[in-house]
């Protein structure tokens, strides 16, 4: 249950990428929690974050500067949300990770584009521009994808710039991309789905 919020707080975007840095944002911004990350379909991705009132609004107010990268398609704070209502949001609850199995990341750097083509041709651009690791990509349906990679700051801006540069060249549109320095350690829950190592089949 999420009774113990005063408030309920949501972002909604088109596409990961703006979902993640906002996701960011708003746990920097004031002392709210995670609920939940969803990738809803139609390319629509939620986050729903609990908390007081005032850390909810400054939180929910962070958040849709932040997805201004992108597209956001809706913001809204819930104060004292109706006993249904927090059923509802407890649906979409992230799986308990421990804290100490959260791995911290030096920078996130993350590009999403319409098309598996070009974001294939961006993690290639991406891996040998750069010292980074290619963690993962997810897909939010309707042919939006993205890819994301981690390593210092330096590193990850400069592979986000070549993988957005490896879209373009193909004349295709980079819808956002973003590097994130030091991301907050909750966003691990969410980069934990979408890791290589639990998208691809076992003893690859």
């Amino acid at each position: 249950m999420l009774d113990k919020y005063q408030a309920l707080g949501f972002i909604e975007t088109i596409g990961m990428v703006p979902a993640l840095y906002a996701t960011d944002s708003m746990l920097k911004a004031a002392h709210v929690e995670l609920i939940s990350y969803e990738n809803i379909g139609s390319t629509l991705v939620t986050i729903m974050i609990g908390g007081d009132i005032a850390a909810v609004n400054t939180a929910v107010e962070a958040g849709a500067r932040a997805a201004s990268i992108g597209t956001l398609t809706a913001k809204n704070v819930i104060p004292r949300p109706i006993q249904e209502v927090s059923e509802i949001v407890s649906l979409y609850r992230l799986e308990e990770i421990k804290r100490e199995d959260l791995k911290r990341y030096n920078a996130l750097g993350l590009v999403e584009a319409f098309g598996i083509v070009y974001v294939l041709q961006a993690a290639d651009a991406m891996k040998k521009a750069a010292n980074v690791k290619l963690l993962g990509f997810e897909n939010v349906a309707s042919g939006y994808i993205s890819i994301l990679v981690e390593g210092d700051v330096d590193a990850c801006r400069t592979a986000v710039e070549a993988g957005a540069n490896a879209i373009e060249g193909m004349d295709g549109e980079v819808y956002s991309s973003v590097v994130i320095p030091s991301p907050h350690l909750e966003i691990c829950r969410i980069v934990e789905q979408y890791r290589m190592e639990n998208l691809l089949p076992q003893g690859h």
